[in-house]
């Protein structure tokens, strides 16, 4: 596990936590459902890496082959699923079971789907590290923690979207000879944009109503979409799906954070000691220069 893979998933996670705070923004400034928000996000996010892929030459694949363009089509789609399952799980239950469900089921899915198809085994130190990010998410969320309208469909959506999450790891642990992850991620988004379509119009497609609603949309497309799950996906050269899973637990802590200096959110003691053992758990899997293998089978 390369040291700048790690931060580049470390650095996903922290942007992912900022689109929260981003969206949540363009809901309450703009009005745009949540829905039309992750339409939004993927297909600007889509659509600019598209444009960098089109003026730097070096990232324009030659020829793309079939395995490539299944690669493509199948992050785009699940991508888009894992949003669309997200965004429901909430309108259904609550912000904090969605994610204390969805997030933090999505390490467990993870080893499961690596023992299926590469039998590879998380190591005793990844494990702890998970039990103790677990303990601290749940700890941070303990204050948002309600049912909602249907609190069992929520919970099991939220199932869904983090068994997604682990599928999106899992699917892209090794990469495709030829496919760079801007590229990967620039087609498949746009084309998970685009499924999004009518999904989002069912509710009815919102969109901003001004420059600065305009502005944050941007940002969350470029940023919090384009950089972030771009940097994911290159991380996942050598940090295993299990690791990568476990470190997006940071997104929750830095949504959480930038509520409470953003959004004037408070913050209880036992949200300060779950984010104290999250920054742990994220340390505790940090690079060592004599680090094991995973055991295989």
């Amino acid at each position: 596990m390369r040291t700048r893979d790690f931060l580049a998933v470390t650095l996903a996670a922290v942007l992912w936590g900022s689109g929260g705070v981003v969206g949540a923004l363009i809901t309450r400034d703009e009005g745009v459902g949540p829905l039309s928000v992750a339409m939004w996000r993927m297909l600007v996010g889509g659509l600019a890496l598209l444009v960098v892929v089109i003026v730097v030459p070096r990232l324009r694949p030659r020829s793309l082959s079939a395995q490539a363009w299944r690669r493509i089509a199948a992050t785009g789609a699940l991508t888009a699923l894992f949003e669309a399952l997200y965004f429901s799980a909430i309108s259904l239950s609550s912000v904090g079971l969605a994610t204390l469900i969805g997030i933090g089921s999505s390490p467990f899915f993870a080893a499961v789907f690596d023992w299926a198809f590469h039998r590879v085994r998380p190591t005793r130190r990844t494990v702890f590290a998970l039990v103790l990010a677990l303990v601290g998410l749940g700890l941070l969320l303990s204050g948002s923690l309600q049912l909602g309208a249907n609190g069992l469909l929520g919970g099991l959506l939220a199932v869904a979207n983090g068994a997604t999450f682990a599928g999106i790891a899992v699917l892209n642990r090794k990469p495709v000879e030829g496919l760079h992850p801007i590229p990967l991620t620039a087609i498949g988004f746009t084309f998970g944009g685009v499924l999004l379509i009518p999904v989002a119009a069912l509710s009815g497609i919102g969109a901003a109503s001004g420059l600065s609603g305009w502005a944050l949309i941007l940002v969350l497309g470029v940023a919090m979409t384009a950089v972030a799950y771009a940097a994911f996906l290159t991380g996942l050269a050598t940090v295993p799906p299990f690791v990568a899973t476990i470190v997006a637990l940071l997104e929750p802590l830095v949504a959480t954070v930038l509520g409470v200096i953003v959004l004037a959110e408070r913050l209880g003691p036992s949200g300060m000691v779950g984010a104290a053992a999250l920054g742990a758990a994220v340390t505790l899997l940090r690079p060592r220069r004599q680090e094991p293998q995973l055991a295989t089978t």
